[in-house]
């Protein structure tokens, strides 16, 4: 008997150290990383609990796994909690969290930009952490003793695998947050930079621009659709300022095969089609061409940045990343008008003839994030972040709010250009599901999502150069196209000449 509750003595004191650096480690580290996150109802705050505790049971299960060899514990823990106490840090005080984009940031930064962010506070914490975690070491070494390693490693594996392969649902909310997700978030931060380096020589020969001036604006929309627009018949009136405008077509029949952003905009932006869908992530893909015509060309993001599309963002002159401490995990506000003072002073650049690609926020959930207060037209809005707790009146207004923002953030975009010889072309990666058959989001692939917002605003300067453009441009505005004409179509607005561009599949023909 006494052998026998010695040896259960041994198994349980590690599993009860283990399971207590996990529930210390998500009260303060993990729960970070829900403290915005709406919800209005008690089913709703147990969904989020029950997502806390999956994310806290495959922590057991990696802090398990470090735990079991006390070399590695000693290594590996402080590092761990050091790095986590900066990342709350930043959470907590200007809920910024870690992606791609800001991994990036603090590379190109120099050392005096990065020390901006510094402050005592967070020194203290992070001298904290490291006495914290050096203590717990401590006890590891002293007091806990691992006996049967194998087994051990055998059933950290097995939890580690179960939560993050075996429950799908649980895969993206375990691999956003902490610890996993400083894993995944520098993983997929070089699996962009490995994409950015490939060795594409797509189009080798000579592109003219056959204008001594011109600016190009490419909008890259987000979950806009295109029966929500009051400029199309929608009988609310989400587009107040675009339906002012005298220069404006809307192109009324777009069809998008691909209706998700990390397959549609790599279509949209090279010479892929339904025969060729290959091309999208083989070839450059309209930037180059723009290059090697002259043109300067700017990448501004206020999106994340995804593998399939970082080729063609790294294609540009300039790459600039607004709000790049956001994430879909983030829900305070996240608005495309941080995009306008970047934009204005890229088109002071001395190089006339200019291509300027925004990459907008526009409608994308959590929509209450993506507009300000003073849009907030139509309520009631939606108030939890789990979808099936807001009525579909609650969906499609907060959804309307943003396309009353996305009219507003257009509106000023044109002022900034309404005075030089400019075009500016829109188009939506996808639309959006609004509880048609109960879908919602873009998560399923439905017909709504196939038939996104599209339209071209030219300046007066621009007629005057183009005038059969805007005429052909207007003759085509209700004919169908598929997306695959925006390759096509911004080279021939930009007058380059090129053996690449299709004629016939552009809208200015």
């Amino acid at each position: 008997m006494k052998t026998s509750g010695t040896a259960i003595k041994k198994i349980l004191i590690p599993l009860l150290f283990v399971t207590i650096i996990t529930i210390v480690y998500a009260l303060v580290f993990t729960l970070s990383e829900f403290a915005d996150s709406p919800y209005s109802s008690l089913k709703d705050f147990l969904v989020l609990a029950f997502q806390w505790v999956s994310i806290a049971v495959g922590t057991f299960g990696l802090l398990y796994l470090f735990s079991i060899n006390k070399y590695v514990f000693a290594v590996t823990f402080p590092l761990l909690v050091t790095f986590s106490t900066f990342l709350a840090y930043f959470r907590y005080t200007v809920n910024a969290t870690l992606t791609p984009m800001t991994i990036e940031l603090a590379l190109i930064n120099d050392l005096r930009t990065n020390m901006q962010v510094v402050s005592w506070q967070l020194i203290f914490l992070m001298l904290l952490a490291i006495a914290i975690s050096v203590a717990v070491v401590w006890l590891r070494w002293k007091k806990v003793n691992f006996t049967r390693p194998l087994l051990h490693l055998i059933v950290a594996v097995g939890i580690i695998f179960m939560t993050n392969s075996l429950i799908p649902q649980l895969k993206r909310p375990l691999t956003q947050r902490m610890p996993y997700s400083i894993y995944y978030t520098f993983k997929t931060y070089f699996e962009i930079r490995d994409v950015a380096a490939e060795q594409r020589d797509t189009f080798t020969s000579e592109a003219v621009a056959d204008s001594d001036s011109l600016v190009v604006v490419f909008v890259i929309g987000e979950s806009l659709r295109s029966d929500h627009l009051q400029i199309n018949g929608y009988e609310r009136e989400t587009t107040p300022y675009l339906v002012k405008e005298d220069n404006i077509v809307m192109l009324t029949d777009i069809y998008t095969e691909a209706c998700f952003t990390h397959t549609s905009v790599p279509h949209i932006m090279t010479q892929a089609d339904s025969l060729n869908p290959q091309k999208a992530y083989n070839e450059q893909s309209f930037v180059t061409i723009f290059n090697n015509a002259g043109f300067r060309t700017t990448w501004i993001a206020n999106q994340e940045s995804v593998s399939t599309y970082a080729y063609f963002m790294n294609e540009c002159d300039t790459l600039i990343y607004v709000n790049g401490s956001k994430s879909v995990y983030t829900f305070d506000k996240w608005l495309d008008e941080d995009i306008l003072p970047y934009l204005e002073d890229e088109l002071q650049d001395s190089n006339p003839t200019q291509l300027h690609i925004v990459h907008s926020i526009g409608s994308h959930w959590w929509y209450n994030s993506h507009y300000t207060d003073e849009f907030e037209r139509y309520k009631p809005v939606v108030m939890s972040r789990v979808v099936s707790s807001n009525t579909q009146e609650e969906m499609i207004n907060s959804y309307d709010n943003t396309i009353l923002y996305t009219d507003y953030f257009i509106k000023n975009t044109i002022d900034l250009i309404r005075d030089k010889k400019a075009i500016l072309v829109y188009l939506s990666d996808h639309g959006e599901s609004l509880g048609e058959d109960g879908y919602f989001l873009h998560g399923t692939d439905r017909p709504e999502l196939h038939y996104p917002a599209a339209f071209v605003w030219y300046s007066d300067k621009y007629a005057q150069s183009f005038p059969d453009h805007i005429d052909n441009l207007k003759n085509n505005s209700g004919k169908r196209y598929r997306s695959d004409y925006l390759f096509h179509s911004i080279i021939d607005a930009a007058d380059i000449t090129t053996e690449y561009k299709n004629p016939q599949l552009s809208i200015f023909r």
